[in-house]
């Protein structure tokens, strides 16, 4: 090896102190939105100096949280989801290694935060990480619901011929068409949370917190009847009406628009034909 090629390997023990001991950022770096946000509401946007980040995002998340339940400000709602949305997930992503199903980590915390974002007035901040500790469970509840139903429908039959079954793995064809598949599910699943959440806010009270004990909390009808003040029966009937109310809002709001499209189609063409 050359001397210019020796001298390149060489790394003086300052130099190379300064390359490898680089100090670590003492917190992560948070969009300016966010940060202009927890200011103008005076919260803080960084710990101070006698707490960690976890202690400082627990206070936080449960300050915003306390504030959006009492005011109902978007602008509260979308910094607690960008605050708590990545903790919440590597959480998830650890309950989901101890089990077999491939269940999406995202997806099951974007489902808990559509559930903070509907049942806001459930909220409880009794201490410091009582947001932590609710949002935890509304998640935790989600995963066992999703990997039940995904053990269910894993058990496949073997072909009666005997023969092994086809490779399951996809090409990259498939799996382009896969992702765009994916990206219109999303956006309509976007667009049919806000037509129910249009659906759930037309209930009346008494059903929307009934929907709330049995949906968000997981009570069965008998304990959240009985903090509704009502039988087991009557609680059941409650939460059918409710969820019968909300199933026929959203076929009104999904189909009413194209059948006035279809039925425009059918007088137009029934014009030509005469």
């Amino acid at each position: 090896m050359g001397s210019d090629g020796a001298a390149a390997m060489r790394l003086t023990p300052s130099r190379a102190s300064r390359a490898v001991l680089q100090p670590l950022p003492k917190q992560r770096r948070l969009p300016t939105l966010l940060v202009e946000v927890l200011e103008r509401h005076g919260l803080d946007p960084a710990p101070t100096d006698d707490e960690g980040e976890f202690a400082w995002e627990n206070r936080t998340a449960t300050s915003l949280m306390a504030s959006y339940r009492d005011t109902r400000d978007a602008e509260l709602f979308e910094a607690l989801h960008r605050l708590v949305l990545p903790s919440l997930e590597r959480w998830i992503v650890s309950l989901l290694r101890r089990s077999i199903t491939h269940l999406d980590a995202r997806e099951i915390a974007q489902d808990a935060f559509v559930n903070v974002y509907l049942y806001p007035s459930s909220f409880r901040d009794d201490h410091p990480g009582s947001f932590r500790v609710w949002v935890r469970t509304i998640a935790g509840n989600l995963v066992r619901r999703s990997i039940a139903r995904s053990r269910g429908s894993a058990l496949q039959a073997l072909p009666e011929s005997g023969r092994e079954p086809a490779d399951p793995r996809e090409g990259p064809e498939r799996a382009a068409l896969r992702a765009e598949q994916s990206a219109d599910l999303r956006r309509a699943w976007a667009l049919l949370m806000l037509l129910y959440l249009r659906a759930y806010g037309e209930l009346a009270p008494r059903d929307r917190e009934a929907l709330r004990l049995v949906e968000v909390e997981g009570l069965g009808y008998l304990e959240a009847g009985a903090r509704l003040g009502v039988g087991r029966s009557n609680m059941k009937m409650i939460v059918f009406r409710a969820r019968r109310r909300i199933s026929r809002r959203l076929q009104l709001e999904c189909f009413a628009p194209l059948r006035r499209t279809l039925g425009a189609a059918d007088a137009g063409e029934l014009r030509c034909v005469g």
